[in-house]
């Protein structure tokens, strides 16, 4: 199966001075995820085009430049005709199977009126949201499946945890019962998260937003994968989208 991607350039980018393929030059997280997946399964049938503020729709393979030019919805819509048209032609080269649009808003308006162009058969996905959860859709989309939660299965749960000299000693029920209270009350920013999340209920929370309750620490005093950590360890089951 044949399938298609296409992602926004990035303005991180490799410095030298010699053109390099755009796959490489671009140095973007989404574009460390796509080499990665690249070298588990060099023999993917997947092709690769780039939205380029500079250079419009590319291949992988086109050699450019280092350069700095940002893209802005003047720009997208500056070069919304040609992108059409070049991925009309692209569309009607070859038959793909599936097909994956990975751009931030400004980029998708040179795609304007894309979905006129898919032919049935096509199943097409659509990265849009935070860049956590364009990361999330589109290593989803490449690997067929949601990555392993290796915490998963390198945690047991202890019924006690602690972070930063704070410990935690409560069991997954009192933990949720905790939660539910501050959601009452409108506690913080609960529905802030990427990809992971505690249910509590049938709401869907941050797990950030859990352990501040829990240790009286803000958010940004510790990472997302600090914080799934320690719920694991007090058994708490976290969920992914």
């Amino acid at each position: 199966m044949r399938h298609l991607l296409i992602l926004a350039c990035s303005q991180r980018k490799r410095s030298d001075a010699d053109s390099l393929p755009a796959i490489e030059r671009y140095d973007g997280p989404t574009f460390r995820l796509l080499r990665r997946f690249l070298r588990k399964q060099p023999s993917a049938r997947l092709e690769i085009y780039i939205l380029s503020a500079k250079f419009g729709l590319i291949p992988s393979d086109y050699q450019i430049p280092n350069y700095d030019q940002r893209m802005t919805k003047m720009r997208s819509r500056q070069l919304q005709p040609e992108v059409i048209a070049k991925f009309e032609d692209i569309l009607s080269a070859k038959s793909y199977q599936k097909l994956c649009i990975c751009l931030g808003q400004d980029y998708f308006l040179a795609l304007d009126k894309y979905d006129m162009l898919i032919k049935s058969g096509l199943a097409v996905r659509i990265a849009t949201g935070s860049l956590g959860k364009k990361l999330a859709t589109l290593h989803d989309w490449l690997y067929g499946k949601p990555p392993e939660l290796a915490i998963r299965q390198a945690v047991v749960p202890q019924g006690k945890a602690s972070l930063k000299g704070i410990e935690v000693v409560l069991t997954p029920a009192e933990v949720l019962d905790l939660a539910r209270q501050a959601l009452v009350e409108g506690k913080g920013n609960p529905g802030c998260y990427q990809s992971w999340y505690v249910l509590v209920g049938d709401r869907r929370v941050s797990p950030k937003w859990v352990v501040s309750l829990l240790t009286g620490l803000p958010v940004s005093a510790f990472h997302s994968s600090v914080a799934r950590r320690l719920l694991q360890q007090l058994g708490v089951e976290i969920y992914r989208e």
